[in-house]
Formats: structure tokens, C-alpha cells, sequence
């Protein structure tokens, strides 16, 4: 179960990598004197256990099923769409994941667990109430998210990692550390 978000991770690097190395391989010799000359100067630098490491997530790409590489293209679409302070704000919370405990890691999995569970509208409102919640003082955040019914069903322990995991500014620790 820990190892999901790494593999997500993973995939969508390999998707943008064999992206970039099929416009790479598909273009023309005007096309690559045009821009792309860079690209191929930066695969002939690249030493041979590199070369040879992105040749394997080629394969592992073509080996996936076009479900699958279908769906990790369209997360890829919507990263790219997002504002940049909110690919920065999701960036840090994967950071923050990282440097996390093991009881830390499953709160907050147990919270995107309900939250998937939820109508894409209900999500989309959840999500929207967090974002303004990043800008409320923490005692007045504290009772705006005593509003939420899962929230209340927390025991005092579980609500900190929460508004740790939420609200904390990147590279901050976990409060019991």
C-alpha cells in the first residue's frame, strides 16, 4: 500500500520521459536542427546505464495496457492545467508524505480514502473549503473544519496529523517529533 504514490509517481515520469523521447525519435532533421538539437546533444552526454535505464521504462511504457497508459496521460493533462501554487502545494504535501511516520501515513490516507469516496461534487466543495482554509488563522481554521462530520469523528491525535498534513509550510515536521 505504501508503495502506490511512488509507482503513480514512476508512471507519470515514464509517460512524460517516452513523451519527450517519441517527439525525440519522430522528428525530422530539420525538426531537430530547429530546437530539438539540444535533446539529442543531452542523450549523447548521458552515459550508457542511463541510456539503458530509460530504454527500460520505454519498455515497461509499451507494456502497460492503453487503459493505463491512457489514464496516467490524463493525470498528466491535469497536472499540467493546474496553477502553479497549486502543482507547488501538491508538490510539498507529496515532500511532507515522504518525511512521514508510519501512523502520520495512514491518517492521512484514511482521509483521501473518504475523500474519494465522495460525489466528484462533494469532493470538488471539499477541496475548495481547504484551499480557503489555508488562509484562516489556525484557531478559526480549527473550527471551520469542526464543521465537517469526518473531521469531528477524530480522536485529538489523528485532527493534529491532519492539519499537520494540510496546513503545514513545506519541510515542517510532524507535531508529536
Amino acid at each position: 500500500m505504501t508503495l502506490r504514490p511512488c509507482r503513480v509517481a514512476r508512471a507519470v515520469t515514464l509517460a512524460v520521459f517516452l513523451l519527450s523521447f517519441g517527439i525525440l525519435l519522430s522528428l525530422s532533421g530539420t525538426a531537430i536542427a530547429d530546437g530539438s538539437q539540444e535533446r539529442l546533444e543531452r542523450w549523447r552526454a548521458m552515459s550508457p546505464e542511463q541510456r539503458e535505464r530509460i530504454r527500460e521504462r520505454y519498455r515497461r511504457w509499451k507494456e502497460l495496457p492503453p487503459e493505463k497508459q491512457a489514464r496516467i496521460m490524463e493525470r498528466k493533462r491535469r497536472w499540467r492545467e493546474l496553477p502553479e501554487e497549486q502543482r507547488r502545494y501538491l508538490k510539498d504535501r507529496r515532500e511532507l508524505m515522504k518525511d512521514a511516520g508510519t501512523e502520520d501515513r495512514v491518517v492521512v490516507r484514511d482521509f483521501f480514502r473518504r475523500m474519494r469516496s465522495l460525489s466528484p461534487e462533494a469532493r470538488g466543495a471539499a477541496r475548495q473549503k481547504i484551499w480557503k482554509w489555508r488562509a484562516l488563522p489556525a484557531g478559526e481554521r480549527e473550527e471551520a473544519m469542526r464543521s465537517w462530520p469526518f473531521y469531528r469523528g477524530l480522536s485529538d491525535r489523528e485532527r493534529e496529523i491532519l492539519r499537520w498534513f494540510l496546513f503545514a509550510r513545506p519541510g515542517e515536521r510532524p507535531p508529536h517529533e
